[in-house]
């Protein structure tokens, strides 16, 4: 269902990937050791602008990757780190390579529904709590695809594509390079009165799940005591057992992590998303909190 890209340069985020070829996520998760410095809590509210021009200095090996790599079962991921504040994609795996969003999805239907003048408390708790009904309502009342078409015109994405079936949200296809843009517009180009109501609601995600999914694996489980604002996605079986978790973390959310997979429907959730949270560990040992 997931497919690889190869090499491209984004005109916005002006990063490069590595080789687009697929491979097992034990040699995709060799590239995860970061050089980040400063973190701290995360804030809902907005932090320093984005510079427009970035450039990749994406690690090939360390420790951290090391560690991360031992520990892997095979999968695909696409990996995006990227420090706000020196304008910097710090690991890149496989950013243009598409995936179906799930529920990350929802970031984009809350933005719409909130430009519509849609109840805050509702869109906080679809955010919060990754409630499928109230997505379901949502994505209806403000025009299905044209959500997701919105969004591609107003946040500049370039690997995002509506789903075909209108009815179904969560095949809406996106990359790790398109999610980095997703938070940057809600950073620094969305009104404060969207921006607020989103990010309070990433940084209040319950640990359960409307559905009784457990919500914290990869960055919350990853970060343990420290700050985060996040929306995951998982899903199975269209063919594949999908997982994302992406968000925000540091000080004035200064960095951006996306990670997203995709693994055979025979693998487990405990696989997938321990998977996952091994990645995101990989690189929070790089960090000076």
């Amino acid at each position: 269902m997931t497919r690889l890209s190869n090499t491209t340069t984004h005109p916005f985020l002006e990063i490069r990937d590595q080789q687009g070829m697929r491979i097992p996520a034990s040699l995709v998760l060799a590239v995860v050791s970061l050089a980040l410095v400063g973190c701290g809590h995360v804030r809902a509210t907005g932090g320093q602008p984005s510079p427009v021009v970035l450039s990749s200095t994406a690690a090939t090996s360390g420790p951290p990757a090391d560690a991360a790599a031992r520990a892997e079962p095979d999968g695909e991921f696409s990996l995006l780190v990227f420090d706000r504040v020196n304008g910097q994609v710090m690991a890149s795996r496989n950013p243009t390579t598409p995936y179906p969003a799930e529920s990350v999805v929802k970031l984009l239907i809350a933005v719409s529904a909130l430009q519509s003048g849609a109840d805050a408390g509702v869109v906080a708790s679809m955010l919060m709590r990754s409630d499928d009904e109230i997505a379901n309502q949502l994505w209806k009342k403000y025009g299905d695809t044209a959500i997701v078409h919105r969004a591609i015109k107003v946040m500049g994405l370039s690997g995002t594509v509506a789903p075909a079936d209108p009815g179904r949200w969560g095949d809406t296809q996106i990359t790790a390079e398109d999610l980095v843009k997703v938070y940057q517009y809600l950073l620094d180009k969305a009104p404060a009165t969207i921006r607020d109501v989103i990010l309070k609601a990433l940084s209040s995600a319950t640990r359960y799940a409307a559905d009784g999914f457990d919500q914290y694996f990869g960055i919350p489980d990853a970060l343990g005591d420290q700050a985060w604002a996040v929306k995951q996605g998982w899903a199975c079986c269209r063919p594949d057992r999908v997982a994302h978790t992406t968000g925000l973390l540091g000080d004035q959310q200064r960095y951006i992590v996306v990670a997203l997979s995709s693994h055979d429907a025979s693998t487990t959730w405990d696989e997938v998303t321990g998977e996952l949270t091994k990645a995101v560990q990989a690189a929070v040992t790089g960090l000076k909190f």
